[in-house]
C-alpha cells in the first residue's frame, strides 16, 4: 500500500502546531438553542469517519530525517479520545463559553492521534454548544474538513455505518529505514536540482553578484518582516475572542458594501483605522490580508522570501530542529480575513442559533472570520492580546464600524406635493362663505383658469352695463309714442 507523504509545507504546518506563536488550528463553534442528544453527534462523527479517512488518519515521521512524514490510518483510534462532553461551569455565560473556547483552540493537538477533536458543551444558556478544532492539514483532496458541518448535518442520519478503515502499522524507526534505502535516487534529484540552482547563481554572480548574494543568504537567514502598524507590533503566546452576530438581511441590503463578504472586510477596515484614530496613531489606510479560508490562512501570511519553497527538496532531510526554526513566523501582514458561507444545522430538535468559525493567528495581530448562514452574519475576531492593548476600544469600535457598514440606505426625499384646497359640504359654510365661493365659479363646465375667469367677469359686467344705458335712452321715446 502506497502512503500519502506530507509536502514540505505539510512538514512545517505540522511542526509549527507545537510553538503557539505559529499553532494554525481552525476552530468552530455553533450555539444550539436547546440542549441537545449528545449522542447523534458521536454517531454522525462516528459515520463520517468511516468514509473519509482523513479523520482517522494521523502523520509518521521518521526517527532521523531521511524522508517525508507519512499519513496512516491509526490503529489506534479511539472515538471517545476525539469527542468529549462536558458541562460548562456556572453561570454558563458567554464570557464562560468563550473562555473555554479559547482553550480548547490553544491546545496542540497530539502528533501521535488523528489531528482534531469535537467537545459538546452543556450548560450555555438555556441550551448547549458544540466546539471542534482542527489542524489546516486535515483535509480531502485540499478541501478542508469542517467538523462543524458533519456534527451539523442531518441528511445522512438513517444511513448504515460503514466498515472501519483497514489500519496501518508503521513504526517511525521503519519509515527512517526506508528514506535510507531512497537516498541514492534523492540525492540523484538534489544534484540535478542543485547543479541547477548553483548554476542559476553562477549567472547571477556574473550578471548581479548583489542579488545572487541576497538569493544565497534567503535559504539560510530569516526573511525580512514587513513593516506593519506599531500600535499592532506587540507579539506573545496567548490569543483572545470577540463574537459578533447580525441577521443576514443587514448584509445583504447594506447600501454600499452589499454581501456578507464585502460588509465583513469593510467593517473590519473601518473598525481598524477607528482602533488607531482614537489610540492617537492615525491610519489613512490599512493593509489586509484575506484568505479563501481560515485553513489557508498560514500560507497567505507567509512574507514574500518563503524559506519553505527555497528548500524544496532539501527540507525532508533537514533535522527537526531546523524545521522548527523554519516553522516560526516572521511578522508578515498585521490583519487576516476569510469568508465561509455554511448551513446553519441543527442536532435533532435543537436548532443552530449562532455558528462561527474561528481563524489562527499564526504571527500576525488579528484575525477576523465571518461566516454567513441563511439567516445570519455570524463574526468571529480573534486576536494577541500584546498586540490589541485596548480590548474595550477595540469592541467599541467593531461595534461602531458593523453599525455604520450594516446601515440601510437613507430613503430619497418625497417631493412636495401642490396644496389643493378642500371645499366643505354647503350646508357646512357660512353665507358669505357660499356667496364668495358662488362668484368664483365660473358658469361654464370646463374649469378654467383664474386669468380667463376674470376676464369673463370684466366682459359680462361691461355687456350689463351698456344694456342698462340703452334701455334708459329708449324708455322715454316709447312714452311719447304712445301720447
Amino acid at each position: 500500500m502506497t502512503l500519502s507523504r506530507l509536502s514540505p509545507e505539510d512538514r512545517v504546518l505540522l511542526r509549527g502546531d507545537r510553538d503557539p506563536r505559529s499553532r494554525s488550528t481552525v476552530g468552530g463553534l455553533a450555539v444550539l438553542d436547546s440542549t441537545p442528544d449528545w449522542t447523534l453527534v458521536r454517531t454522525r462523527i462516528d459515520r463520517a469517519s468511516r468514509s473519509v479517512p482523513a479523520l482517522r488518519s494521523r502523520p509518521v515521521e521518521p526517527s532521523f530525517a531521511t524522508t517525508e512524514p507519512r499519513w496512516v490510518i491509526d490503529p489506534d483510534f479511539v472515538l471517545d479520545r476525539h469527542v468529549r462532553h462536558i458541562a460548562l461551569a456556572a453561570p454558563g455565560d458567554r464570557a464562560a463559553l468563550l473562555e473555554l473556547a479559547e482553550r480548547f483552540f490553544a491546545e496542540p493537538f497530539d502528533p501521535a492521534a488523528p489531528l482534531w477533536r469535537v467537545l459538546c458543551v452543556d450548560g450555555v444558556g438555556h441550551g448547549g454548544a458544540i466546539l471542534t478544532a482542527a489542524s489546516p492539514l486535515l483535509r480531502v483532496e485540499e478541501v478542508p474538513v469542517d467538523l462543524l458541518d458533519i456534527a451539523l448535518d442531518s441528511r445522512h442520519d438513517s444511513a448504515d455505518l460503514a466498515p472501519i478503515p483497514v489500519p496501518t502499522d508503521l513504526e517511525p524507526a521503519d519509515l527512517a529505514r526506508e528514506g535510507v534505502r531512497e537516498l541514492p535516487w534523492r540525492a540523484a534529484g538534489l544534484a540535478v536540482s542543485g547543479v541547477h540552482e548553483v548554476g542559476s547563481l553562477a549567472i547571477h554572480a556574473v550578471t548581479d553578484w548583489r542579488g545572487a548574494v541576497d538569493r544565497a543568504a534567503g535559504l539560510v537567514t530569516p526573511p525580512v518582516a514587513v513593516q506593519g502598524s506599531a500600535l499592532l507590533a506587540g507579539r506573545g503566546t496567548e490569543r483572545a475572542i470577540i463574537l459578533r452576530s447580525y441577521p443576514r438581511s443587514r448584509a445583504d441590503g447594506a447600501p454600499t458594501h452589499r454581501g456578507g463578504q464585502r460588509a465583513h472586510i469593510a467593517a473590519i477596515r473601518e473598525a481598524l483605522i477607528a482602533y488607531h484614530a482614537e489610540s492617537g496613531l492615525p491610519l489613512t489606510s490599512l493593509g489586509i490580508t484575506a484568505a479563501s479560508h481560515p485553513a489557508v490562512l498560514r500560507r497567505a501570511l507567509a512574507p514574500s522570501q518563503d524559506r519553505v519553497e527555497s528548500l524544496g527538496r532539501l527540507l525532508p532531510l533537514l533535522p527537526t530542529g531546523f524545521v522548527d526554526v523554519v516553522a516560526r513566523p516572521t511578522r508578515g501582514a498585521d490583519v487576516a480575513v476569510s469568508h465561509v458561507v455554511a448551513a446553519a444545522g441543527s442536532v435533532g430538535k435543537a436548532t443552530v442559533v449562532e455558528r462561527y468559525a474561528v481563524g489562527p493567528v499564526p504571527g500576525n495581530a488579528l484575525t477576523s472570520v465571518a461566516v454567513t448562514t441563511p439567516e445570519r452574519l455570524d463574526v468571529a475576531v480573534r486576536y494577541d492580546p500584546e498586540a490589541i492593548r485596548d480590548v474595550a476600544l477595540l469592541e467599541r469600535c467593531l461595534d461602531a464600524a458593523f453599525e455604520q457598514v450594516l446601515a440601510p440606505a437613507p430613503s430619497a426625499p418625497r417631493a412636495p406635493r401642490k396644496a389643493t384646497a378642500k371645499t366643505a359640504p354647503a350646508a357646512q359654510r357660512t353665507p358669505s362663505a357660499r356667496k364668495s365661493t358662488a362668484s368664483k365659479t365660473p358658469s361654464s363646465k370646463t374649469p378654467a383658469s383664474k386669468k380667463t375667469t376674470v376676464s369673463k367677469k370684466t366682459t359680462v359686467s361691461k355687456k350689463t352695463t351698456v344694456s342698462k344705458k340703452a334701455t334708459a335712452k329708449k324708455a322715454p321715446a316709447r312714452k311719447g309714442a304712445g301720447a
